[in-house]
């Protein structure tokens, strides 16, 4: 039998796991968080129809919805930990535990054009870093950066980030609660939240040098057309200065692939 790797992608109301070969990454077994106390007892149901196919894996991947510590991670919405070292003792073989969003970026370099809803082309062709943007319970970004041997993803927490305004931080505003905030107090919530977005992204475009290109993500933008005003959102991008001419090349996407953590996972480089 061929070797698989273990994916994982952990959200806060869903866990996603697959067994991925050389043929691909199959169709997620999806289990509701809730319904399990433990990581590992969602990892057992999931294993409960798969014995014989458990003695197959030979790699682990796994996503989940908050900060990576020392190979662990304690979920932000769920009392869950995701011990990589503890796993990889019980499975036998290499663990790798990834920030939800990081495995996002590690998938960047292999979304295909079908996996994308393109709001720019700009130039695909050039080798630089790209980033993932999240618009969803909270603002999140990380990167993908091109080394020797291919690409690697690195996480960080501009939602954190304190807006010069005083309106608290980025987060605050650009999220899904901050969306609702603004339609309660903003006369022009859609506006507001278009501006904001444009301004913060070209930021993070120029301050992690991601010429290679942006890819949103997130509940919030998956509904783009209602929330966002693409006309005020590149205005707010596109700013006149030293920059204007290279940050128009930027290529922009919202990502429409079903699993993008999935395929980061399958992609990651697990040592």
């Amino acid at each position: 039998m061929s070797e698989a790797r273990l994916l994982a992608d952990i959200g806060g109301t869903n866990a996603r796991f697959a067994l991925a070969d050389d043929q691909g990454i199959p169709t997620p077994t999806v289990l509701p968080v809730a319904a399990h106390a433990r990581f590992e007892d969602a990892l057992e149901a999931f294993f409960d129809t798969r014995t014989e196919e458990r003695e197959r894996i030979g790699s682990c991947a796994i996503a989940a919805a908050g900060p990576v510590s020392d190979g662990t991670i304690r979920m932000t919405n769920t009392p869950w930990v995701i011990d990589g070292g503890a796993l990889a003792g019980s499975l036998g073989c290499n663990v790798g535990v990834l920030n939800d969003l990081e495995a996002v970026a590690a998938a960047l370099p292999y979304l295909g054009r079908d996996d994308l809803d393109v709001l720019r082309a700009g130039d695909t062709a050039v080798t630089a870093p790209m980033i993932a943007v999240n618009v969803g319970t909270g603002f999140g970004a990380a990167v993908a950066v091109p080394v020797q041997e291919g690409w690697h993803p690195l996480a960080t927490e501009p939602g954190h980030v304190l807006l010069p305004d005083g309106r608290g931080t980025v987060e605050d505003v650009l999220s899904g609660p901050g969306l609702a905030r603004l339609r309660l107090h903003s006369d022009s919530p859609r506006e507001a939240f278009s501006a904001l977005l444009g301004r913060v992204t070209r930021d993070l475009v120029l301050t992690t040098g991601s010429w290679g290109g942006v890819r949103f993500c997130g509940g919030v933008l998956e509904a783009w057309d209602e929330v966002v005003d693409t006309e005020v959102f590149f205005a707010a991008f596109d700013v006149p200065g030293p920059m204007a001419d290279r940050l128009a090349r930027v290529s922009l996407a919202r990502i429409a692939h079903s699993n993008p953590a999935l395929l980061g996972l399958f992609h990651a480089r697990i040592g």
